[in-house]
């Protein structure tokens, strides 16, 4: 199948599929990356996309195709909590190279968070922030990798958007907190 950046739904929902079917049988190796990620790349090299915008059409894909959305899941939990156990990587590392890995991956977000300051409204950020969190609690309570529990929250997200709209009332509420502290500021 040859396609380009007119790739539509249906072509991308069989493109993943494909995809993930290779992954679960192991005819792709991902050399411990991420099962989300290379389906994003998939897209993105097949589609002639930007990076983003294949992680967009995957997640509208999986939106809008429950069955497609657990399959993929299923898949992201066979090879992130099935069949790894990324944390024994990190502790056997010498302590040099842990605080390495470490000073690395701390500068690596605040470079991520100063760019999106740069490209991105507060509600943005934020939203990611908001995310973030709730990625890495799930990553702690289920005790899996931070790939995985994102996928996880993604997965829910896709198939509940009442629970958008939580993440949405909780950003205004924020966005009023500020605007409250503003006000106090300017008043003293």
């Amino acid at each position: 199948m040859i396609l380009n950046k007119l790739m539509n739904q249906r072509d991308a929902e069989v493109l993943i599929r494909d995809t993930m079917s290779k992954i679960k049988s192991h005819e792709i190796e991902l050399h411990q990356g991420c099962v989300a990620c290379h389906v994003i790349f998939t897209l993105k090299q097949k589609s002639g996309r930007s990076e983003q915008d294949a992680a967009d059409l995957l997640s509208n894909v999986l939106t809008h195709d429950p069955k497609l959305n657990s399959e993929f899941i299923e898949v992201v939990e066979q090879v992130h909590m099935k069949e790894r156990n990324m944390g024994g990587a990190f502790a056997t590392r010498e302590r040099e190279s842990k605080d390495n890995y470490l000073e690395a991956y701390f500068s690596n977000v605040l470079d991520e968070l100063t760019s999106d300051l740069n490209f991105a409204s507060y509600q943005v950020i934020l939203r990611k922030l908001l995310l973030s969190y709730l990625g890495l609690y799930l990553a702690q309570t289920i005790g899996v990798d931070y790939h995985a529990a994102t996928e996880e929250l993604y997965y829910l997200l896709r198939k509940d958007d009442v629970k958008n709209s939580k993440i949405a009332h909780l950003i205004a509420k924020f966005e009023e907190k500020i605007k409250q502290n503003d006000k106090n500021s300017y008043s003293h």
